[in-house]
């Protein structure tokens, strides 16, 4: 009976053993995911002290292999390129001064059905948005961060920015398409990572997206066993944004398409045709090329 007793013990212990070995092999098999925020076209105003390139150094120190950006797969050095941040273009032109493959990974709803929601969105959402947005700014106004990255990315900003998709948009089906199915968005976006960073086996991963897509993501990934950081400021704010000649050539490029959509010179879907008219994209783009030239 001794025996039998002992036996079990160790059939158990070696049982539990085995299963810590394999999820310690698990978590190292599993690449690292870092989550940095943007705030487009405001990294050019130098009262941030988060220019286009702290973004760069940011990017920079923490050494991926693999940067995931803002721009929808079919538009990636198209002519809809433009439509999107000008940080995303500007990061994939710099993959290969900083040794890591870029993937355009967003996707957005389509127009006519965000603006339909748009003109129909809930009045009393939209001044829980806007009194949530005033105090957010006033808090950012208030920090003594020496760089709007540093409380952007605090735990206060955060939470504050997941309550009010989780709690005030996510909770109304007309303010959730009206910010472009933002939950759909964000899980495309994580499945898109996650099938091109696997099938490139990427190991150090830089998901790079506008700052209120971080708790989501985050969460998402969580939720799928991994284990994404928001990593701390990792350089100097030098008020900079002198970008090389390839990126300036590149924005200005993608701003001569965004000009030949608009005016109807070039074959485009409507829904594409819509979107450029109907933002600035146009004036961030030649803000941006003002700006780092």
């Amino acid at each position: 009976m001794l025996t039998k007793t002992l036996f079990s013990i160790i059939g158990l212990c070696g049982f539990v053993l085995f299963s810590q070995e394999n999820r310690q092999d698990e978590r190292k098999s599993k690449p690292e995911i870092f989550l940095v925020g943007t705030i487009h076209s405001m990294h050019f105003n130098p009262d941030y002290n988060y220019s286009i390139i702290d973004l760069q150094s940011q990017i920079s120190a923490l050494k991926p292999d693999f940067v995931c950006g803002e721009i929808v797969p079919e538009a990636f050095d198209q002519p809809m390129e433009g439509y999107f941040p000008p940080e995303a273009a500007f990061l994939a032109e710099m993959a290969t001064t900083l040794n890591y493959s870029f993937v355009p990974v967003d996707w957005r709803l389509d127009y006519a059905t965000q603006s339909k929601a748009e003109s129909e969105y809930p009045l009393f959402i939209k001044e829980q948005v806007k009194s949530m947005s005033d105090t957010m700014w006033n808090l950012i106004r208030e920090s003594n961060s020496q760089s709007i990255y540093d409380f952007i990315h605090g735990n206060l900003h955060l939470q504050m920015t997941d309550s009010l998709y989780e709690r005030i948009i996510g909770v109304n089906s007309i303010a959730e398409l009206a910010s472009g199915n933002w939950h759909e968005r964000n899980r495309k976006i994580v499945e898109n990572t996650l099938k091109a960073s696997k099938a490139k086996n990427a190991n150090r991963i830089v998901i790079v997206l506008g700052i209120d897509h971080l708790p989501q993501i985050r969460r998402q990934l969580i939720d799928l066993g991994f284990e994404p950081q928001i990593p701390k400021r990792l350089f100097v704010p030098e008020k900079n944004s002198k970008v090389s000649d390839a990126v300036l050539a590149r924005w200005k490029r993608n701003l001569e398409f965004l000009k030949l959509i608009r005016d109807k010179k070039i074959p485009i879907s409507d829904d594409n045709y819509q979107k450029v008219i109907n933002s600035k994209r146009i004036p961030d783009l030649e803000l941006a090329i003002q700006k780092s030239s």
